[in-house]
């Protein structure tokens, strides 16, 4: 289990590598999909764990990156994952 420092040093690094907002390859990345088109697929089974959305004239789909990190601190508090 990762400390709370630990825990606020990768919150600050996925923030400042990714914005507000993340997308296409890296959200499917930090995600666990091995492609953008299994992660495709899963946004049309409806199987992603929070909210996602287009942005108009931009190609893909986006979720907030709080959103994201939410999910993965709730994965690691649960100890589903390992994020060492």
């Amino acid at each position: 289990m990762q400390t709370n420092r630990q825990s606020k040093l990768l919150i600050a690094e996925i923030k400042e590598k990714y914005g507000e907002i993340i997308g296409g390859y890296d959200l499917a990345k930090l995600l666990g999909y091995k492609s953008t088109a299994a992660f495709r697929q899963a946004i049309s089974r409806k199987q992603i764990p929070f909210s996602t959305f287009n942005i108009e004239n931009r190609k893909g789909k986006f979720a907030y990156t709080n959103d994201v990190i939410l999910w993965l601190a709730n994965l690691e508090s649960k100890g589903s994952i390992n994020m060492n």
